[in-house]
């Protein structure tokens, strides 16, 4: 699993964030405000020689990007018959339903880190649901998940690594707001 990652100077210049992120056993989520570098955390780990990944037990990692499993999007060829299945599926099918299918597909030993940017693109809630269950699953068997997110059911019960401080305190205050209760006084 991966434990950290010390950004390389070009990454940490396009991170909001701090230069090192830690991560846990199980669910992570990446979360801030949209350009703060969610999805260079992300390709920073799948990719970059440059930045200090701590992987211990040296984890397989998978990294899935639903916008460019898009069958149509120009820069993703797939880099084993896995994608291309999923790639081809994706044809005939949204990239919500790709995204499910290999959350519950994937054959994932234990430690297998994955990657995965914006899960919730083209959710409803009953989508986003089913994927934060397959989250759960990958969890449960030995598998770390590391995700960027701002939707709440992503979010609720993970490890949160946050770019921006507080960022998760203000998207819980707008998409969770207190319920008022009949016959308090402080209600109005």
């Amino acid at each position: 699993m991966i434990a950290q990652i010390q950004l390389c100077l070009k990454h940490r210049l396009k991170v909001k964030g701090p230069e090192t992120l830690r991560f846990e056993p199980g669910v992570n989520v990446l979360v801030g405000p949209n350009g703060s570098g969610k999805s260079t955390v992300l390709r920073a780990i799948h990719r970059c020689a440059e930045c200090r990944t701590i992987n211990p037990d040296d984890s397989p990692t998978l990294y899935f990007n639903p916008e460019t499993m898009n069958p149509h999007h120009p820069d993703y060829y797939p880099s084993d018959v896995r994608e291309m299945v999923l790639k081809t599926r994706g044809i005939f099918s949204s990239h919500g339903e790709i995204l499910r299918a290999a959350l519950f597909s994937l054959p994932l030993r234990e430690g297998a880190v994955f990657l995965v940017d914006e899960p919730e693109t083209g959710q409803d809630l009953e989508g986003a649901g089913r994927i934060r269950e397959g989250f759960d699953r990958i969890a449960e068997s030995g598998g770390q998940i590391i995700a960027a997110s701002h939707h709440p059911l992503i979010l609720r019960g993970s490890h949160l690594v946050e770019l921006v401080p507080d960022y998760a305190k203000k998207l819980h205050r707008a998409f969770c707001p207190p319920v008022p209760i009949p016959g308090n006084k402080r209600d109005g």
